[in-house]
């Protein structure tokens, strides 16, 4: 059975499609949308359809079950990736909770921006969670349409015209609570369709083969804004995300310190952070580079540690500095006992390597108290602060350092930095 959009649906509402074979739950889901709000709600019983609808109606969130005659959700979770989906999604399952975070990593690892996965009946806390994850009406069907329409061509020309800005998110110490880096996050002005996100064009760049390309370009407007706040006496560092994609030249240590000689930063300065996933995709070639930038002073950080599979071996032979702590195991992890455990064990295993371990994805002071009492030394996320700016950064930093002197409590502080924040 499905239900379709109304024929002229509330253009304020969120688009949800639910897939599930159980009427019951269906109706359930329903009902607990329709108690939170208004939703536009498309629901259908069978995940073939289901996969043809998604492709027709473009919603911007999905629930979907995991368990389905016919297609199960993981055959459709894949298929929706193919089909280029960028909303939301959330999983519900009565299966075990192994099965329902390992249908996560596989749904993260197709690219799907997944809100959590969760244990059959979908309650309302949990549904509230994951929506407070999604972000706006208007800039997840932004999204949907640039991944539609952006070619080759629109990528070449952007970076050739410099269409790249770059925002800048804190990095906080959690014990002395001092800002100590910021994260280089890259947005795409779009001359007819506005600053876009990266969801919106990072996989396109890595697609068509611009990564390199890119990762230079923040880098040296990265250093460059560094050398600027260093020289007025601000001493941070920055981070700046390299693809894997990016260790594959021998010069690449050279070119790297020439962009931080050229904008007056150390290489001391400087983490650059790689994903996990893909570190052993050619062993040889990536221990020689990352070994060579260490000698050369840049840091090196495992980023969204937890979500590959070569973990322990990465960290035994690879020389790393830091080790970033994904946000599947920060974010709810307080109310969620396996993030919870993957946590704990992350920093256990990064303080016997003796790394810098940072926890980012820290949305609520249970986060803040979660990784405050694990061990974690840093801590990134929106509940600090959101992207910004490099005019707005040192305002911030200064207004946030203040808040922190011992007269005033820590919960009233964050507090108010959190009500004044908004989501990107």
């Amino acid at each position: 059975m499905n239900q379709l959009f109304p024929t002229r649906p509330n253009q304020t509402a969120l688009r949800v499609m639910v897939v599930d074979d159980d009427a019951f739950m269906l109706d359930y889901i329903s009902a607990a949308f329709d108690e939170l709000g208004t939703f536009d709600i498309v629901i259908e019983s069978d995940s073939k359809r289901g996969l043809w609808l998604l492709q027709q109606t473009r919603p911007d969130l999905l629930v979907c079950d995991l368990a389905m005659p016919g297609m199960d959700g993981i055959e459709f979770l894949r298929l929706a990736a193919s089909t280029e989906f960028r909303g939301g999604v959330i999983l519900h399952s009565g299966m075990d909770l192994s099965v329902r975070v390992a249908a996560e990593r596989l749904a993260k690892a197709h690219g799907l921006h997944v809100l959590g996965a969760f244990e059959k009946p979908l309650n309302r806390s949990a549904l509230v969670a994951a929506l407070g994850r999604l972000g706006n009406r208007q800039s997840i069907r932004r999204t949907q349409e640039y991944a539609d329409r952006l070619s080759a061509e629109d990528m070449r020309d952007g970076l050739l015209a410099d269409r790249v800005e770059i925002y800048f998110q804190p990095k906080v110490l959690l014990e002395q609570r001092q800002m100590v880096g910021v994260e280089c996050l890259a947005r795409w002005r779009h001359p007819t369709r506005g600053l876009l996100p990266p969801a919106a064009f990072i996989p396109l760049i890595e697609e068509y083969g611009l990564i390199d390309e890119l990762t230079l370009l923040i880098l040296r407007k990265g250093t460059a804004q560094l050398g600027r706040w260093l020289r007025d006496g601000y001493d941070f560092k920055i981070a700046v995300n390299v693809s894997m994609d990016n260790l594959n030249r021998l010069d690449l240590p050279e070119i790297f310190q020439a962009i931080s000689t050229e904008a007056g930063v150390p290489p001391t300065h400087i983490v650059l952070e790689m994903t996990e996933t893909r570190l052993m995709d050619n062993f040889l070639l990536s221990l020689e580079i990352l070994t060579r930038l260490r000698l050369k002073g840049f840091h090196l950080s495992i980023d969204d540690f937890g979500t590959g599979f070569s973990t322990m071996e990465n960290l035994k032979q690879l020389p790393f500095s830091e080790l970033k702590i994904d946000r599947a195991f920060v974010d709810g992890a307080s109310k969620d006992h396996a993030a919870r455990m993957i946590l704990e064990s992350s920093v256990r295993l990064g303080k016997i390597f003796n790394l810098n371990l940072v926890a980012e994805g820290v949305e609520t002071q249970e986060d803040w108290n979660l990784v405050a009492s694990s061990g974690c030394d840093q801590v990134q996320g929106y509940f600090v602060a959101k992207p910004m700016k490099a005019d707005d950064l040192i305002e911030w930093k200064n207004s946030w350092e203040k808040m922190q002197h011992p007269g005033v409590s820590s919960d009233r502080s964050f507090h108010a930095i959190h009500e004044n924040k908004q989501a990107f």
